[in-house]
Parts: structure tokens; C-alpha cells; sequence
């Protein structure tokens, strides 16, 4: 279902335990985050749990936010400025989600306001000095993580751990940065280049003598999208090519001599019985 204004015009409204004021927009498998100006930023808390977002983004200003409860979705990506209109955010929720990386929280350390997070039940808190990387990246406004308070003595630990050349040598071990401009570039370069005539012409023979609708259906994506399928790659597999020094390759079969025509002996007649 998607987030549209009548949604939001329909959806509970309350005062959570914290006296703020709230919208609940839990359970209604809700894909991506739109519309949420249509809130005018009458809200202090934004509950989109229970969901079926997958990206963290796409929201307006909204001063007023200082809650956002994201538990329980398939989010696996935050937007890098995901959270530059929510300038008084301080408590966000993503419990129970997909991040897998360290570099994938890095919107969240940029939350200058941000004072209790929760990535539990993710991924990521299984990567090695998850808890002393976020420590150290976060603000110092940031009290307590995963529903843990953040004492002096960890964030002296923390900033112990990352220091000096060994320190980054470790950051870069944990937390490679993500090279967003090489898979781009390697995407465009693929996508120019495109299937060749061969793999064309492979593609509508196999069409042509599919015997079912299904098989027709997977070789015309397959078309679309110039990738040979698998069981059509065997009978395109090139000979092996001869080793060095012209002998043929010792797995290879040799190849059989062609046979003249001229040359080619004739059976021998079968004598005829006589009576």
C-alpha cells in the first residue's frame, strides 16, 4: 500500500509515553517513504514500523520530528542525505532490518542532535567493533545504543581503538568506503556495449523452437537483457586452442582428417547367386 494522503488523513494519531505527539503508520506494507509532507509537521514521533521499506529517504523538512520508529522493515540502504530535513531528530529506531555494513550507517553518524539509537536484530552488529565504531562516529549527543547506556570508559576505549595509523588501517579494514563511482562506471561501460549479434541470433533460434509459453517468456527477458541463459552457453563453448608450438592441447581431442572424395575406396560389389 502506498503512503498517500488519505493514508495519512486516516491513520491513528496519539501521545506516546514521551508526551509526543504521534502518527501510526505500522502494518500497512507501506514500499517507500513519500507524501509525508501532507503531515503539515504535526508530529513528534513518525512510526513506520512493521513495514516493507526497503531505503531510507525521500523525506521533507520536518522540523517538529524528533522520533522516527523504523523497526521491522527490509531496509538495507540509508540515503546519504536521508536525514538532512529532520534537523532535531534524536532518537531513531531501526531494530530488526537488513544492514549488513558498517558503511552503510554512515548517514546516521552524521545526526548531530542524535541521542538514542537502535540497530539491533541487524546484520551489521555481528561486524567486528560495531559498537566501538559507532561510539566513535556518532556525535557526542549520542547516549545510548541499542538500548545501552554509553559509558565514559567506552568512549575513551573507542577513541583509543581508532587512533593513529593503526587506527585507520583498522577503519579501513571494517569500514571500506564504498566505491560508488567504479560499479557505475562498470555498469555504463556494460549496458554500452550491449549482447553481441551472436548472442542475438542464439536467442531468437532458441525463440523460435521454444515449445512452451514459459520458455518463450524467460528467452525473450533473456533478449532484453542481452545475458545468454546458461543452458544456451554449452553449445557456443569455442574449441580449445592449439598450445604453443602448434601441438593441440593434451585434453583436447584430435581433430579427425577429412576424407577425400576422390580417394574414398568404394565397397565391393556382392556377387549376385545364380540359379
Amino acid at each position: 500500500m502506498r503512503l498517500t494522503l488519505d493514508l495519512l488523513q486516516q491513520a491513528p494519531q496519539s501521545l506516546n509515553p514521551a508526551k509526543q505527539r504521534q502518527i501510526m503508520l505500522r502494518g500497512f506494507k507501506i514500499p517507500t517513504i513519500e507524501n509525508l509532507g501532507g503531515t503539515n509537521d504535526a508530529y513528534e514521533c513518525i512510526d513506520l514500523s512493521d513495514n516493507d521499506l526497503i531505503k531510507v529517504e525521500n523525506f521533507p523538512p520536518l522540523k517538529r520530528l524528533h522520533t522516527l520508529m523504523l523497526m521491522n522493515n527490509r531496509i538495507s540502504r540509508i540515503a546519504p542525505d536521508a536525514f538532512d530535513p529532520l534537523p532535531n531528530l534524536n532518537a531513531v529506531v531501526l531494530t530488526g532490518n537488513k544492514l549488513e555494513k558498517l558503511v552503510d550507517l554512515e548517514p546516521l553518524t552524521k545526526l548531530k542532535t542524535l541521542e538514542r539509537l537502535s540497530l539491533l536484530d541487524n546484520p551489521v552488529t555481528k561486524v567486528k567493533h560495531y559498537r566501538a565504531y559507532m561510539i566513535s562516529k556518532c556525535s557526542k549527543t549520542l547516549r545510548i545504543l541499542d538500548f545501552q547506556r554509553i559509558k565514559d570508559k567506552e568512549r575513551k576505549a573507542a577513541a583509543l581503538l581508532f587512533q593513529g595509523d593503526r587506527g585507520k588501517r583498522l577503519l579501513e579494514e571494517i569500514a571500506p568506503a564504498r566505491v560508488i563511482g567504479q560499479i557505475a562506471d562498470k555498469a555504463t561501460e556494460a549496458k554500452a556495449a550491449g549482447p553481441s549479434q551472436e548472442t542475438v541470433d542464439r536467442i531468437k533460434r532458441a525463440i523460435a523452437e521454444a515449445e512452451t509459453i514459459e520458455e518463450v517468456t524467460r528467452l525473450e527477458k533473456a533478449l532484453r537483457t542481452g545475458v545468454l541463459p546458461d543452458d544456451l552457453r554449452g553449445d557456443s563453448a569455442p574449441a580449445a586452442a592449439p598450445a604453443a608450438g602448434g601441438e593441440p592441447a593434451a585434453d583436447a581431442p584430435a581433430a579427425e582428417a577429412p576424407k577425400d572424395a576422390a580417394t574414398t575406396e568404394e565397397p565391393a560389389p556382392v556377387p549376385m547367386e545364380t540359379s
